[in-house]
């Protein structure tokens, strides 16, 4: 537990803050405590070197679509080819390993933050309010990093305080423990947070609702579900972005309020750009590095009409998928479509912070949540709660109007309801990391997956088992904590 071996103070003198929106740097120095932050741009640095570790370097966590990768990348809506195989199962612990480590990271510095800024006079804060708000964002932000660990690994280690002593090893905390910690700090952090800030990438009331209400959707919490998704939409901050679908995903609409919250890319130097652009770009294509595609039969499930084929590509006589027909053999890309959301061919060049031809750096942020989403939650909680009504139905037409579909048929019962749901989160949602919790929380997460690997041929393919929903925990972290107990795949 090397990361979480570090003491306090050398931690602080280390980190170099970065100003999600202005791309501005700041350094402390010095012994820092309560008493030394003297000002409320101070705190905020502290707070913006929280979002920073999001990025790591661009890499790692969110940065290179990590966070993608490991979740819709071992269902069957995506596939990386030869570059990962994730949806064959066939796992290294280093495939999840560098996200463990960088959540943990940014965990320490939330805690840090929390307990120097919760220390400081409310004078040295400009506004009433001020000093609440900043603690808020660093709830929202280690919450956030919780519910990614316990999305990849079941159980983790819960740490409230900043690390000092390097010998701490502590054992799983109970998942229900866990979420009821993240419940009521993130309750604290929608109350202080305010609805807007200064972009997309910065944590508010809606980022925090949402959150509050995904955590819901895990434990099949409805009610508690309900109260947090009518919440965010009584905000009347979101809406569905109304130009051509594809644009939604182009630089010069990053900050659309669509998005409720995203990783941002922070500018055009390559250790502060969002590098997940070359992961979802092929192999020999504008510097891409990937393989990743979408199986086809989740590209036949869209309707041509469907404004989604802007970002889900089948034109095998476009020039664009010729670089991938080049690319080793007819047989590594037969049966895949192309994602196309954040890739170099489909991007916006000739907006301001455009620095694609930088080796792939890009302005794009990294979707975590957006209202599409949301809507589709409210779909999919009110047929939970009362079945198919009128409520449900306009939750759902709302996105499909958008994609240019006519609304679902009439009449559907609540199982059939439930599965239009399942493949519209499909069709909207792919490539954003929500598919592996979806298909888990419909209970057919197992059968989904044992199938997809029998259909797309793939050699000796596994019977996925309950087994394959977490990740292997790190090696590193098991040869050095006794306390840390493995996961059913680790070898």
């Amino acid at each position: 537990m090397k990361y979480l071996k570090i003491k306090i103070l050398s931690i602080l003198l280390a980190l170099t803050f970065v100003s999600c929106e202005n791309d501005l740097t700041e350094e402390l120095k010095g012994s820092l405590s309560a008493n030394t932050l003297v000002s409320e741009s101070d705190a905020r640095a502290l707070v913006d070197g929280i979002y920073n570790q999001m990025l790591t370097g661009g890499w790692f966590y969110y940065g290179s679509g990590q966070m993608v990768k490991l979740n819709d990348g071992i269902t069957d809506v995506m596939v990386e080819g030869r570059t990962s195989n994730l949806e064959q199962y066939h796992w290294t612990e280093s495939h999840a390993d560098m996200v463990w480590s960088s959540a943990y990271v940014l965990i320490n510095r939330a805690n840090t933050a929390l307990e120097l800024i919760e220390g400081m006079d409310e004078s040295r804060f400009a506004s009433p309010g001020a000093k609440a708000a900043l603690m808020g964002e660093a709830l929202f932000l280690r919450s956030l990093a919780y519910f990614d660990l316990t999305g990849l690994f079941g159980a983790v280690p819960l740490r409230l305080e900043a690390t000092k002593d390097p010998d701490e090893l502590p054992g799983r905390t109970p998942i229900g423990q866990v979420y009821a910690q993240l419940i009521t700090d993130l309750e604290t952090a929608a109350t202080d947070l305010p609805p807007v800030q200064d972009g997309v990438g910065k944590a508010t009331r809606g980022a925090a609702l949402t959150l509050l209400a995904k955590i819901a959707f895990r434990q099949k919490a409805w009610s508690s579900a309900e109260e947090y998704i009518d919440q965010v939409i009584d905000l009347g901050v979101y809406d569905l972005f109304q130009g051509q679908y594809g644009e939604l995903f182009y630089e010069s609409n990053r900050k659309d309020n669509e998005f409720i919250f995203v990783v941002m890319s922070l500018g055009a130097e390559y250790n502060k750009s969002n590098h997940h652009i070359k992961f979802f770009t092929p192999w020999g294509y504008d510097t891409g590095w990937s393989e990743t595609g979408v199986p086809l039969q989740i590209y036949n499930m869209l309707d041509p009409s469907d404004a989604r084929n802007d970002v889900i590509e089948n034109d095998l006589s476009g020039a664009y998928y010729a670089y991938v027909r080049d690319y080793g053999t007819a047989a590594d890309w037969k049966g895949f479509a192309l994602l196309t959301k954040y890739s170099g061919f489909r991007r916006d060049v000739t907006a301001p912070n455009s620095i694609w031809a930088n080796y792939a750096s890009s302005a794009l942020n990294q979707p975590v949540f957006r209202y599409a989403d949301v809507l589709l939650m409210k779909a999919e909680v009110e047929n939970e709660l009362n079945g198919p009504t009128g409520i449900a139905y306009d939750a759902i037409n709302a996105v499909r109007d958008r994609a240019g579909l006519e609304g679902l048929p009439t009449g559907l019962d609540q199982a059939a309801f439930r599965t239009s749901i399942l493949n519209e989160r499909a069709l909207e949602l792919v490539g954003e990391g929500h598919r592996k919790d979806d298909l888990i929380r419909h209970g057919v997460f197992e059968s989904t997956m044992t199938q997809y690997l029998v259909d797309q041929n793939y050699p000796n393919p596994v019977t996925v088992t309950q087994d394959y929903r977490v990740y292997p925990i790190p090696r590193q972290e098991l040869d050095l904590n006794p306390n840390m107990e493995p996961n059913p795949l680790n070898k």
